[in-house]
């Protein structure tokens, strides 16, 4: 009895392939597109770009999960391309474990998201509130790959009792070390 059932088997597909000139036409009609395929419009589809406006943001950062930058921007958009944001009146904070955040203020910003590079433009100010120093600059970058500030133009460092006026400066975030170039003046 078993064998009979398997043997019968085979019909189904015979059947559905002998009765397909009937339903196929059916079928094909009812799974074909609506709508003409417009090549234009799905050519400026793909093209398109996430471009986009916004007031008042707030840009976290993290680095294995813990947080390194807050970026507080009064307005924000895209840049030249969408991987690119642009920030006007930028108060930005780099908290670095067990010390205590220091605090950037630019009038303009860029950030990169492709290489994690933010550059901050016009009337630079960089203050490490335990040691009581502010840095002023006119542009400033930082690389997060290797944890660099570098000012490319003049420095101006004021602390408790030194004043520092230098050319180009590079601050490793990680270590605290600085490095100037050009010609250094501190008085003491």
């Amino acid at each position: 009895m078993i064998g009979s059932y398997r043997n019968l088997l085979w019909v189904i597909p015979v059947g559905v392939l002998a009765t397909s000139p009937l339903w196929k036409g059916y079928v094909g009609d009812f799974l074909k597109p609506r709508g003409g395929y417009d090549e234009v419009a799905e050519r400026a589809y793909q093209e398109q770009s996430q471009d986009f406006v916004m007031d008042d943001v707030v840009i976290a950062f993290t680095t294995e999960g813990v947080q390194t930058w807050t970026i507080k921007a009064k307005q924000a958009q895209t840049g030249e391309t969408d991987r690119e944001i642009q920030m006007t009146d930028v108060d930005a904070l780099y908290h670095k474990k067990g010390e205590s955040p220091i605090s950037i203020i630019s009038k303009k910003g860029k950030y990169h998201m492709d290489d994690q590079h933010l550059t901050l433009i016009d009337d630079v100010v960089i203050v490490k509130p335990l040691q009581y120093e502010e840095m002023y600059s006119d542009l400033l970058h930082y690389y997060d790959t290797n944890k660099m500030l570098i000012s490319p133009g003049d420095v101006e460092i004021k602390g408790p009792k030194f004043n520092l006026k230098a050319g180009r400066m590079d601050y490793d975030v990680s270590s605290g070390a600085y490095d100037f170039n050009n010609r250094v003046e501190v008085v003491l």
